[in-house]
């Protein structure tokens, strides 16, 4: 009997043809719920998630012959790797796979912001030429803090490298990056420089909220804010206030705290529409790791770390 791998999220179809070379029966079920996965984890030698279903303790229990779990991307939170360890399962993930991409698209959401390229097209559409209040921020001589030096936040400063930008970097665990012209400061310091903001931090107990009303309020240049990794780093109601008192000039957001859109609270739906109301606010549905490219490396590397 084959061992079976169940892929739980959309993946490049390089995932599959390579397990089923390597003698794997391969189970696409990208809309597979937990308590499904529950009931048919049991058989599985492999599992492929991304960051739908929580694989928690309760779950990887009835994991009786699982050997490793696969993470499309970055971030291991919905991973109970401390269980999984000790039950010998091996945990991978493919942070260099999109990381790239995710820098790329900060970029695209910043430069997008700072020459309002997406709020001055609304108004063509809609018959008007607008040019002096659509004059440009220029991101030549800006200082970029960016929070959070990993995979993406590195990316980040390396497609900053040829715009003339000071780049002020803020982690708490990390102090050295191999990139020229970084500059590790505490926050207090990127919060009181930095003319952009960008957050490229993991979701943990520790960074939920970590742009609260108290975070915006310490920004002393009302910066443009940028968000490329997860929607609950961010407290959506301390954006809006932050965006409604001026504190930040505006916000690029790839990911929202809630982004099943379908089972928003009335609360959720005004925030949303408020921010979408706004010339000075892009949103984005999660798709700054998600390029074609980005779509096949993440693939190709969670396989290649488990030597597949």
């Amino acid at each position: 009997m084959k061992p079976i791998v169940i892929i739980t999220a959309p993946a490049h179809p390089y995932l599959t043809q390579r397990l089923q070379d390597k003698g794997f029966e391969v189970v696409l079920s990208e809309t597979i719920s937990y308590d499904e996965l529950a009931n048919n984890i049991a058989t599985a030698t492999g599992l492929v998630v991304s960051t739908r279903i929580k694989i928690d303790q309760p779950l990887l229990e009835k994991a009786i012959v699982l050997k490793w779990i696969a993470r499309l991307g970055s971030g291991m939170e919905l991973i109970d790797t401390n269980y999984a360890a000790s039950k010998n399962i091996i945990c991978v993930s493919s942070p260099e796979g999109n990381a790239g991409a995710v820098g790329e698209h900060a970029m695209a959401l910043l430069l997008n912001l700072m020459n309002k390229v997406t709020s001055s097209f609304a108004e063509v559409k809609n018959g008007l030429w607008i040019r002096d209040a659509n004059r440009a921020d220029a991101l030549m001589g800006k200082t970029v803090g960016i929070i959070g030096m990993g995979h993406t936040g590195n990316a980040f400063a390396t497609r900053l490298q040829s715009f003339g930008v000071k780049i002020m970097a803020h982690d708490k665990y990390k102090q050295e990056t191999p990139l020229q012209n970084v500059e590790f400061v505490d926050l207090a310091t990127l919060c009181a420089n930095a003319d952009v903001v960008s957050l490229h931090l993991p979701l943990t107990p520790e960074t939920h909220h970590y742009a609260s009303t108290s975070f915006f309020a310490s920004l002393v240049k009302s910066p443009y804010f940028i968000n490329t990794c997860r929607g609950k780093v961010a407290d959506t109601a301390a954006i809006i206030t932050a965006l409604k008192n001026g504190q930040i000039k505006g916000a690029g957001l790839d990911v929202l705290e809630n982004e099943n859109l379908g089972s928003y609270s009335e609360v959720e739906r005004v925030q949303l529409e408020w921010l979408c109301n706004q010339s000075n606010v892009i949103i984005t549905p999660h798709i700054a790791g998600y390029s074609h490219e980005a779509f096949y490396l993440m693939a190709k590397i969670v396989l290649d770390k488990l030597g597949i």
